[in-house]
């Protein structure tokens, strides 16, 4: 039994399909923590220091509202936390330090372009997180 998910959320289809999963999946005392990367490559140090970074997280979580609402109405022992940096790195990191027993993410998310040239997210927690990953299509 799973007593801490990570769910890995991106507003896609395939990552509400994996919120469905994780709420499936949860005993009534797991937590499910949602996570969310927010892609800070590129953005200037002078720009997190005007406040850009707290703006984009307001209106970032637009995007995954969807998923929180499904894990919201089905599971009453959540977390939401966003994250700023490469996905990959941050959600396997997130999961390494927090003794998470499964990370949930879909398999294919919102950027197929820079899945070609990076790789996928989801291939990079899997190599890197220390618990058990679900890919859900």
């Amino acid at each position: 039994m799973y007593k801490h998910i990570l769910l890995a959320v991106d507003g896609s289809d395939n990552s509400f399909r994996a919120a469905q999963d994780a709420v499936n999946i949860a005993a009534a005392d797991s937590l499910i923590e949602i996570i969310s990367v927010i892609s800070t490559e590129g953005i200037t140090s002078q720009a997190v220091h005007a406040g850009t970074l707290d703006n984009l997280e307001q209106d970032y979580r637009v995007k995954f509202a969807r998923e929180e609402e499904l894990v919201k109405n089905n599971h009453a022992n959540y977390k939401v936390v966003i994250a700023h940096g490469h996905a990959g790195r941050m959600i396997s990191n997130y999961a390494n330090d927090n003794k998470v027993n499964l990370v949930v993410i879909g398999c294919r998310g919102l950027n197929p372009m820079h899945e070609m040239v990076f790789g996928s997210v989801s291939t990079y927690v899997t190599k890197n997180a220390n618990c058990s990953t679900l890919l859900v299509k």
